[in-house]
């Protein structure tokens, strides 16, 4: 049982595709576009992705920092 306990802590939060939809402010549908492209990292369990929360994050910050970049605001 404590093995289980240090996995579930080891993988941080765990989201649904509506709940990373939900915090990206997009839909459903571009998100699951995006697993399918390889352009968000997630997991498919079975039939139903998921997605770490901290990864989220990641690609997020990386999204933020490339649209700053390209725009000309991070010079």
């Amino acid at each position: 049982m404590q093995i289980h306990e240090d996995r579930t802590t080891a993988l941080g939060q765990i989201l649904t595709v509506p709940q990373a939809a939900a915090r990206l402010q997009v839909s459903e549908r571009t998100i699951y576009e995006w697993l399918r492209e390889g352009k968000l990292p997630g997991r498919k369990i079975g039939k139903v992705w998921r997605l770490s929360a901290e990864v989220l994050n990641d690609f997020m910050r990386g999204a933020l920092i490339r649209s700053h970049t390209i725009s000309g605001e991070g010079q």
